[in-house]
């Protein structure tokens, strides 16, 4: 094509007016951003691109090495490109800029002093270091490798936690748990808040880590603190459970560590062949690492900014009894990330990788559109991998339209939110997720959640204001209150409003989602129940077409793919799932529902003795394969077209027999409840 002369130079001249600016952790700020004098700060990039006018669009290069920081490189509306003009943070060719959130731990010696804390088992085998007072984190590193935070039973299976906790009055002051019978694991706790509660409570899969306080042995008791969830009453004894994490008194096995902020230690049991002495310890100090941060509900919003290439790692998660009141809690989980944009559209990640983070690698809260989160590797995080948090109900729609696209996401919940998925979805709609790669999570893979009509029966869950103990119920769903009409609030608050599942369709706004294509391999690590694929009171036309589920182990408490309460007019079809051993349903569809089209879905490797908990009535939109020749078929598919866009970000094993030489299968008998509980298992 030719151009005439006069666009030639307009165009040049466009090109020339994008600056480059280069950042170095050998840079200093009062260089000039060239590459052969680079900045030591992204601030400092940041500020230079303000100087000349974003507009205009610039790129920054991050030269190799590690950029510690304890505070979010934080963008604003002013710091925004435009459509031919982006402003660009990449990684400089051939470079490894590493994005560090933590602080290093120095001076380790023998413990000398005696505590009476200590168990008889790590007498004469701690170290201890000083930290800052009052620092509380919840990782260790040594070099690079995660430590086990110390905890009362050294595993992660919750059914076999105590359960002898009940639960007291919830108020400010925090909520009072008793301990019957044995309270001997309360000895030695502190009572400063350093300790938590790890506690599934009321079913599984709700979760916290209450914070500990006024830790009474004699009487048995605790106060649990926390901003998320109250302790409640169970709907059966076999789904709770606790352990306490992070005491000196816990510490009995090599490995384990425990943070003092009273005196300002830290104290690690090595294991063998480490030696603390020539050991990297780091602890994470920040809470996020990149702050997209646009101007409310009308912006002005941060847009047409990119980022490639980058490391960003090391994040620490907020404990429950400090977390703002604006937070969504409706999910049992930690919805701030190590990457967190808020109020953004048309902005750009690709090619990076966000690991080892306190809470989330990616949450996109409000507004948030046409953004794109494409072949990036988030993993190991404290909560999920990718959230896409709407505004809650109300007639803001405005999070929708977002990209997340050849991802490889992987181990989710190491800060103990075992219920986050590898990608959640909470009223945003008319978003494409494709091709991904989701590996072992705690819970779900993918799920999708809104809001029901008895939850907006509730004043206590509508208006702002409601406290159930340290909780703002209000907070659960972040309901936008002021969207209703004046006649509906009233009659909220006089407790005469009936919503159905007609009327609360207008406020809910997860619509028209399409999940395609993306391979699923061993969600529920760590819970029972929820699918592979999730939904509770969506909103409509949303499809899940072609996803490739492989799950190592028996799911008895979950449907594969799982349709639950109010979900309607989704389309569910040919999707492929191979399940070792009983499953609950392969598509789990209420009765109640309407509108749904699930047709030509497939379990392959199915055996007659998984029929016994098969097919009972609802269970019935699937057909059974004996070979696999489906599943590696629509693998095969599904590989071709993400190697032609450049493969998964690492080339990971896929964690599938036949595919990867050290992929097994689990055991066929696993149960959903002990075997010596007398629960039965409800269809």
């Amino acid at each position: 094509m030719k151009y005439p002369i006069t666009l030639l130079a307009i165009l040049a001249t466009q090109a020339l007016s994008a600056p480059e600016f280069h950042v170095s952790p050998n840079g200093k700020d009062s260089n000039d951003g060239s590459a052969k004098s680079p900045f030591a700060t992204l601030e400092a990039a940041r500020d230079a691109i303000r100087a000349k006018g974003a507009s205009k669009g610039a790129t920054v290069y991050l030269h190799g090495g590690r950029y510690f920081r304890e505070q979010p490189f934080v963008l604003e509306s002013q710091d925004s490109g435009t459509k031919d003009h982006p402003v660009i943070y990449r990684a400089a060719k051939g470079e490894t800029p590493v994005i560090d959130g933590s602080r290093k731990i120095t001076d380790w010696k023998p413990l000398a002093a005696e505590r009476p804390d200590i168990t008889p088992a790590a007498k004469g085998k701690l170290w201890v270091a000083d930290t800052e007072f009052g620092w509380k984190f919840g990782f260790l590193y040594i070099n690079d490798k995660p430590a086990q935070r110390s905890r009362g039973l050294n595993n992660d299976r919750w059914r076999d936690w105590p359960r002898n906790h009940k639960p007291g009055k919830n108020d400010r002051a925090g909520q009072l748990i008793t301990f019957e019978g044995d309270t001997s694991m309360l000895k030695n706790l502190p009572s400063n808040g350093d300790a938590e509660m790890v506690c599934i409570l009321a079913q599984y899969g709700v979760m916290g880590n209450g914070v500990v306080t006024d830790v009474n042995p004699a009487a048995g008791t605790i106060r649990w603190n926390s901003k998320q969830v109250n302790v409640a009453i169970p709907r059966h004894l076999h789904e709770v459970g606790y352990n306490f994490e992070n005491a000196v008194s816990l510490i009995d096995e090599p490995g384990e560590w425990a943070v003092d902020t009273a005196l300002g230690k830290v104290y690690y049991w090595p294991l063998e062949n480490e030696n603390l002495t020539t050991a990297e310890v780091r602890a994470p100090k920040a809470y996020r690492l990149l702050f997209l941060q646009g101007a409310g509900e009308k912006g002005p919003f941060v847009h047409h900014v990119q980022f490639h290439g980058l490391t960003l790692q090391h994040t620490d998660r907020l404990p429950e009894d400090r977390w703002p009141e604006d937070w969504l809690i409706r999910q049992w989980e930690n919805v701030d990330a190590t990457v967190y944009l808020q109020g953004t559209h048309d902005c750009t990640f690709t090619g990076n990788r966000i690991l080892r983070t306190g809470a989330y690698g990616m949450t996109l809260k409000h507004h948030a559109q046409r953004n794109r989160i494409e072949a990036n590797e988030i993993g190991w995080t404290g909560s999920g991998g990718v959230f896409l948090e709407g505004y809650g109900p109300g007639t803001l729609d405005v999070n929708r339209d977002n990209v997340i696209l050849r991802n490889h996401i992987h181990d989710h919940g190491l800060a103990n939110y075992w219920h986050s998925p590898c990608i959640q979805i909470y009223q945003s709609g008319h978003n494409r997720i494709t091709y991904n790669l989701l590996q072992r999570s705690a819970y779900s893979a993918i799920s999708m959640v809104g809001m029901s009509f008895w939850n907006m029966d509730n004043p206590g869950l509508m208006i702002p204001g409601s406290w159930g103990g340290q909780v703002h119920e209000w907070a659960k769903f972040q309901v936008r209150i002021q969207d209703f009409p004046a006649n509906v609030v009233a009659a909220i608050k006089a407790r005469t409003q009936r919503f159905d599942r007609d009327t609360m369709k207008p406020y809910i706004h997860s619509n028209a989602n399409l999940l395609e294509e993306n391979v699923i391999v061993n969600p529920h690590t760590l819970l029972n129940e929820g699918g592979a694929i999730y939904a509770w009171s969506t909103g409509k036309d949303n499809i899940w077409r072609q996803n490739l589920i492989f799950v190592n182990h028996a799911m008895p408490g979950s449907s594969v793919m799982a349709l639950d309460d109010l979900t309607e007019y989704f389309t569910l079809e040919k999707n492929v799932f191979w399940v070792h051993g009983v499953i609950l349903n392969g598509v789990g569809n209420r009765e109640t529902e309407r509108g749904n089209v699930l047709r030509d879905n497939h379990r392959v490797m199915f055996r007659l003795e998984h029929a016994a908990r098969a097919k009972k009535g609802l269970g019935s939109w699937w057909i059974d394969h004996e070979g696999r020749e489906l599943f590696d078929a629509l693998y095969a598919t599904i590989k071709s077209e993400v190697d032609t866009k450049g493969g998964w970000p690492g080339n990971p094993a896929i964690g599938i027999p036949g595919f990867d030489p050290a992929a097994t299968l689990g055991s066929e008998i696993e149960m959903v409840v002990p075997k010596n509980s007398p629960v039965t298992i409800q269809e």
